[in-house]
């Protein structure tokens, strides 16, 4: 399984900062739960701001994935975003089943849910993408055990 097919399990949960389960997720809690169920054991980095360090986000992800191009996410990346001035929003790389296009699955605070929906006008604030370790290909498996 996939990182984006097990974030699929969560569509529809309820968006909740520091959320670590079903009856609420943020977006790290998305990607740790997402990463859990692939059997990767990755440590929360909670509590943190509503707005996280940038610097601090991605030294946390860099511990478990491996940096990629950000002109080629496949599904199962984990995607980094800006808000603001802030690397502070988090998903996962998907190909959307209805529509085909790449997707990213996400605990989105405005949506107040876990929502898949095409990339659009968010990827111009893509700033990074991180690869799980291990394995070639966009459909890579979670290979990549505990540290």
């Amino acid at each position: 399984m996939r990182l984006d097919e097990a974030a699929r399990a969560y569509l529809g949960v309820p968006w909740r900062h520091l959320g670590r389960s079903r009856e609420g997720l943020d977006c790290i809690g998305l990607v740790l739960l997402a990463a859990r169920d692939c059997g990767i054991a990755a440590d929360d980095p909670a509590p943190y701001a509503r707005e996280p360090s940038s610097q601090l986000l991605r030294q946390e992800l860099a511990r478990y994935l491996d940096p990629a191009s950000i002109a080629d996410p496949r599904p199962g990346d984990v995607l980094v975003f800006n808000l603001g001035l802030y690397a502070g929003h988090v998903g996962i790389a998907g190909k959307h089943p209805d529509y085909g296009c790449l997707s990213v699955i996400h605990a989105y605070a405005p949506r107040r849910c876990v929502v898949e929906e095409c990339l659009g006008a968010e990827i111009e604030t893509m700033t990074g993408v991180y690869r799980v370790r291990g394995g070639t290909g966009p459909h890579r498996a979670c290979a990549m055990g505990a540290r």
